[in-house]
């Protein structure tokens, strides 16, 4: 009796509780996803079976006529917006209320997550101002020949294949390889050859941060939906191995180039600059950075760490996912490949090496990637209410500490804001008669918008126009098994990023020139 007592009263108290919880929109009449006992409505993503974006992108599809709505994360409340307007006043308009991102920051036990994706209110804008002058033209341009000399490297590798009659190769996994190649090298000024070395250690870290394990996808979601929980159980997003090997590499690189007086033109450089004068030393020719009334303050060694954490795993992983799409989309439309590939001849004009200013003039290019990034929007969009803020014109309040949440897959692929969202159409942002220059209005932002935009947007286009002109110039590509590309790509739900599950695998030849 009394166990049959002690269940009735367990089932009742979760009952009340989750009454309790769940009760939180309709108390502020907003509309709401209707949450399933005790998991909210995380019921897909737990099971694995939709990536983070899908799984908003759903959400979208099923409340599209609502402006936005409330949603569960477990019994964590937060708000789903679609309308263009309202978002943009989120982002940019009203930015001052909701100028942080809903992330773990314990500074104690997680010193990597001091980084500039994590960090929140004064402590992230002075470190933006610092950074933002690493990604000036300039500094792009002056690193362009490193990131010229892996693309050189790969070209060499994908020959070498094909003298041995090996033409079909995996480019999700060969695209990884060449961008962790040119991370390590602007970052660090290591060249740590991933493109031969499948077992250097530099992949191996790497691969660690986006493994598709089970473990790293529970910490990946934990970090956005239940940060609160991971602060308080004292759980990192990196790895003791990540901080070690971070911390090791950055301490010997500076000591390396500073005993011996060294100067990269690389973002390793620019972070010791940082450290020594507390700001970058700007070129003649860049656009002037607001810093000068700042108050001028020196980064630490934990502090160059963090960001040289988040530059490398971000900036390999965006770019390769980047150019494996685009290859993928160029060879379903072979014409479009040829398209590119023209364009390429013809900014070239024979020359044998390619410039920054050649990739700065492939415009045709820029609107594979950027139509690209529509269809595959790589990395979620997410904020959160830093004071009580009104929806304009409405009377609702969304109170401080509310995550937000930008389906933005799900608007980059609605019909009716993109016409045939899944076809691919690089002309949809082309600035002519033609095509829809617009197309970059209210409901475009892969690299989000405002002053939380991506700081290295420009940089990771960059690699991606980098990595398709090479080998585009010299190849042509095709899929090995045209049957298993028939449909749309699936993508890996472990990954927080839009990531393909399976392999890319290319059958690639030499173009006749």
């Amino acid at each position: 009796m009394s166990f049959i007592i002690a269940i009735t009263l367990l089932v009742s108290s979760l009952y009340l509780i989750n009454q309790y919880f769940f009760n939180y929109w309709k108390k502020r009449n907003f509309a709401y996803a209707e949450p399933s006992f005790l998991i909210g409505n995380l019921g897909k993503m737990l099971s694995m079976k939709v990536s983070f974006n899908e799984f908003m992108a759903d959400l979208y599809k099923k409340h599209k006529n609502k402006k936005y709505f409330g949603i569960y994360f477990s019994y964590r409340p937060a708000l789903v917006v679609n309308d263009p307007e309202i978002i943009q006043q989120i982002i940019i308009k009203e930015f001052q209320s909701f100028h942080d991102r809903p992330m773990p920051i314990n500074e104690e036990n997680d010193p990597i997550a001091q980084n500039l994706f994590f960090l929140k209110g004064k402590k992230w804008r002075d470190l933006r101002v610092k950074l933002t002058p690493i990604f000036t033209s300039n500094k792009l341009k002056a690193m362009f020949p490193i990131l010229n000399d892996c693309g050189n490297v790969l070209i060499a590798y994908i020959d070498e294949n094909l003298r041995k009659r090996n033409n079909v190769l995996d480019f999700k996994d060969l695209l990884s390889r060449l961008t962790t190649n040119i991370i390590s090298s602007v970052a660090f000024g290591v060249e740590s050859d991933c493109i031969n070395d499948r077992e250097n250690y530099f992949r191996k870290i790497g691969t660690s941060i986006f493994t598709g394990s089970i473990k790293r996808a529970f910490l990946n979601f934990m970090t956005i939906l239940l940060p609160n929980v991971m602060i308080k159980l004292k759980m990192k997003f990196a790895t003791k191995e990540l901080e070690d090997f971070f911390l090791s590499l950055v301490t010997e690189t500076i000591e390396y180039r500073e005993k011996n007086n060294i100067v990269r033109n690389d973002f390793m450089q620019l972070m010791i600059q940082l450290k020594n004068q507390g700001y970058v030393t700007a070129d003649k020719d860049d656009t002037k950075v607001e810093n000068e009334n700042e108050q001028i303050t020196k980064l630490t060694l934990d502090d160059i760490v963090a960001q040289t954490f988040v530059f490398f795993s971000a900036g390999f992983e965006t770019s390769s996912s980047t150019m494996a799409f685009t290859l993928y989309e160029l060879c379903k439309n072979q014409e479009i490949l040829r398209k590119v590939q023209k364009e390429i001849d013809a900014k070239m004009n024979g020359e044998k090496e390619l410039t920054y200013d050649m990739i700065n003039d492939m415009k045709y290019l820029d609107c594979c990637i950027d139509e690209t990034l529509r269809k595959y929007p790589l990395v979620p969009i997410f904020r959160v209410t830093t004071k009580d803020f009104k929806i304009p014109e409405y009377d609702d309040i969304v109170e401080a500490g509310t995550p937000i949440h930008i389906p933005i897959l799900g608007l980059h692929r609605d019909p009716e804001i993109f016409e045939n969202p899944l076809e691919y159409k690089p002309e949809r942002f082309l600035d002519s008669p033609n095509g829809n220059g617009k197309a970059k209005g209210l409901f475009y932002f892969p690299f989000g918008d405002g002053p939380r935009s991506c700081i290295g947007a420009r940089m990771g286009k960059l690699q991606a126009k980098l990595g398709l002109a090479v080998l585009l110039r010299q190849y042509n590509f095709e899929f090995n098994d045209k049957n298993l590309y028939n449909g749309e790509i699936e993508f890996d739900p472990k990954q927080l990023s839009m990531s393909m599950k399976k392999n890319l695998e290319l059958k690639v030849s030499a173009r006749e020139n």
